[in-house]
């Protein structure tokens, strides 16, 4: 564990000891990947032009292509 998180102190990469199992840290490191995560500017119009996204709640928004190569 010591070598894994020298290699990320040294390479500026995010470590965090966790377990599926007991769930120990699962959250803090969402959390931790959250925040490090670039932040957006929803007001800007060039970044929502950019940016729009798929609106799934849209019920006019339906794929014409079908699934699996049928019709």
């Amino acid at each position: 564990m010591k070598e894994a998180q020298t290699y990320a102190e040294d390479t500026s990469l995010l470590f965090m000891e966790t377990s599926a199992k007991t769930a120990m840290n699962v959250n803090e490191l969402f959390l931790a990947i959250a925040k490090k995560m670039p932040k957006t500017d929803t007001q800007n119009p060039t970044h929502a032009a950019r940016h729009r996204g798929v609106n799934l709640q849209d019920p006019d928004a339906h794929s014409t292509r079908a699934c699996c190569g049928g019709n």
